[in-house]
């Protein structure tokens, strides 16, 4: 008899766990997790939603603040080695997901604005070429509609590098092209080949070239930092890249400010001539250093910009993300983010301030550094998986991985850049909404502006109305089909990506959908309307999806049939183990007597979360010096040389 109960218990247990799993909200972000920071939540900690076919980040915060939450929204282009989908993505000041949508692989997503709209910008297209990119450029408006997309000028290709809409309403971008040129000065052939770094500004509406640039006519292959090694520049498949220009910036004088990676320096170009003005580090540095060198020793650097509030008539702010290492094999110095300021009458340059993680980070490539309009500034680590946010004085507030620190700099999960922006979005598709049993899974893909989801239930065309309980709090919105009559059912807060409303049971209705308002109670959006079969409903799961159909773009970046289906048999497998593990664990809570002694429940900043087992609650116990100690542990992050 204890038998025949106990395969009854684990039967309603599979089924509960099973329907609990595909309705599950967000999960929380980690705070401070080893088991994440070892990698024990994978290379890429993803979460995937009941209601739409994409997935969220899972992210870890080593410090956080609240003088973070500034109502901005996070932009970064998560890829790598376990990223199986690229694209842009935002994220909230709570750490979830706002939209993504899958591209070919992306950099430097963005905000910029042209002529008065703002849009999301971004690179897609192939990375491989030997660290360069042979891509597109893409501007989104507030819907996410692809208004425009800008190409190389001149039968070149955009690279992936840079992307700006300038103060003209003009774009400007870095270009890579392989050319003929006589080695022979760094002991290579007469015949041999570069890659020549080159920057392009263009009409966004024509693409037609306003200015173009290239290193080659203004640097001497001397000046270059990075050594040719063996085989470099001999073959047209194999050119040396001297110079690697990763970043420009053009100021109000209409001057270009460019950063080169493998000269360690910054130069001032004429806007006019294409002259260079002035050479910040490097070999041929133009400037006296007031900071003891600490303003001109930076190495494979990236992301230089002006900043004009703080123009005089001889000095300027210039703030960049000062890589301070050079590449796979070379000593993993730790990175920083730098403010200087320049004298171009005295030709001096000090430091004005300089940015350290308090967990030290050494990005061997990538990297950017946004200086925001209350002061605070923004790092991210490019080539490890992180950003932080400092105060101006150079306090870090907010440290957030998005991968664990076991693969820093490994090329497991990076993101070019990291920015923080005002967005406002307003997509075209409708809500999504899944139900399973007596709940929804809704939400809606870049949909920045819902508040609240409401439920609403209708009789079907010829159903009386009459029906007894049934009870209209109110009515919100006039359906469009004439002959169904939405009312109020229940309401519940957008919480995260994807929020859960419960059905209550003796909801009468054969119709539901569900609308989303907005702060004044205006309805966005809705669902579409969907068919009630509470006994249905709880055999399987229906998803009615508000995103559009795929386009171009998607259709390039869709899986094969082939690697559909083995996913599909990897997902059964999976879900068989998973089905073995619960009898297992049921089998254990028999044995224990209790559930007390399998689970423990802790209260981590008001959310709930569940802690499994004696293993993790040893790992987080011995944890808390970290915590109360606010560092790093030794065991998990040593500083570089240590």
């Amino acid at each position: 008899m204890a038998g025949l109960l106990l395969v009854d218990i684990a039967i309603y247990a599979l089924f509960t766990l099973c329907i609990a799993a595909i309705a599950s909200a967000d999960q929380e972000p980690r705070f401070r997790s080893q088991k994440y920071a070892k990698g024990f939540e994978g290379p890429y900690p993803l979460q995937r939603y009941g209601s739409a076919d994409v997935s969220g980040p899972i992210l870890n915060y080593w410090h956080r603040s609240v003088a973070c939450q500034d109502g901005l929204y996070t932009i970064l282009t998560p890829r790598g080695d376990s990223v199986r989908q690229s694209g842009p993505m935002i994220v909230d000041q709570q750490g979830h997901l706002v939209w993504f949508k899958q591209y070919k692989t992306t950099y430097n997503a963005n905000v910029h604005d042209y002529k008065g709209e703002r849009y999301l910008t971004f690179w897609a297209g192939d990375d491989s070429v030997r660290g360069h990119g042979e891509g597109t450029y893409y501007m989104l408006n507030s819907h996410y509609e692809e208004v425009y997309k800008i190409h190389g000028a001149n039968g070149l290709y955009g690279d992936l590098h840079e992307f700006q809409i300038t103060r003209d309403d003009t774009a400007l971008f870095a270009v890579y092209e392989i050319l003929p040129t006589d080695l022979r000065e760094v002991n290579g052939p007469k015949v041999g080949w570069i890659y020549d770094g080159l920057f392009q500004e263009v009409d966004v509406e024509t693409n037609e070239i306003l200015f173009q640039w290239r290193a080659s006519e203004h640097f001497p292959l001397q000046e270059a930092e990075r050594d040719r090694e063996e085989g470099d520049g001999e073959t047209e498949d194999n050119p040396w890249d001297f110079f690697h220009i990763n970043s420009i910036d053009k100021d109000w004088r209409g001057n270009y400010l460019i950063s080169s990676r493998y000269m360690s320096s910054l130069a001032y170009i004429d806007g006019r001539t294409g002259d260079i003005i002035w050479k910040l580090g490097g070999k041929q540095n133009s400037f006296q250093d007031l900071s003891g060198g600490a303003a001109t020793n930076i190495s494979w650097q990236h992301h230089a910009r002006f900043h004009v509030p703080y123009d005089t008539n001889s000095t300027r702010m210039i703030s960049l993300f000062d890589n301070a290492s050079r590449g796979e094999g070379a000593p993993e110095n730790t990175s920083r983010g730098l403010i200087i300021e320049i004298n171009e009458e005295d030709m001096t340059v000090a430091v004005v301030q300089e940015y350290w993680n308090p967990t030290p980070i050494s990005s061997q490539s990538q990297g950017s550094m946004q200086v925001l309009d209350n002061g605070n500034v923004v790092l991210g680590y490019g080539y490890s998986a992180a950003w932080t946010e400092f105060t101006a004085e150079g306090e870090a507030l907010c440290e957030v991985h998005f991968g664990p620190q076991t693969q820093f700099h490994r090329g497991q999960i990076v993101s070019y850049r990291v920015f923080k922006q005002e967005w406002l979005g307003l997509p075209l598709t409708s809500p999504s909404v899944a139900l399973s049993g007596t709940q929804a899974a809704v939400s809606w893909n870049g949909a920045t502006e819902v508040v609240t989801w409401v439920l609403q239930g209708a009789f079907s065309r010829g159903e009386q109305g009459e029906n007894v309980g049934v009870v209209a709090a109110r009515q919100l919105a006039d359906s469009e089909d004439l002959d169904l009559e939405f009312e109020f059912i229940s309401a519940a807060p957008k919480s995260g990506f994807e929020t859960i409303i419960y059905l209550p049971r003796d909801t009468p209705y054969s119709k539901l959908r569900i609308i989303a308002l907005g702060k004044k109670g205006d309805t966005l959006g809705a669902t579409a309307e969907l068919d009630w079969e509470p006994e249905e409903m709880n055999k399987e799961v229906a998803v009615y999806s508000g995103e559009e159909q795929p386009n171009e773009q998607d259709a390039d970046t869709e899986e094969t049939s082939d690697t559909t289906s083995l996913w599909t048999i990897g997902i059964g497998l999976i879900t068989v183990a998973v089905l073995g593990f619960c009898v297992w664990l049921l089998c254990k809570i028999a044995n224990s007597g209790s559930l007390k002694n399998m689970f423990t429940r802790e209260k981590n900043g008001g959310v709930w979360q569940r802690v499994y087992a004696e293993e993790e609650l040893d790992e987080l116990e011995g944890f808390s010096d970290v915590e109360s100690g606010d560092h790093a542990s030794d065991s998990l992050l040593k500083r570089p040389g240590g």
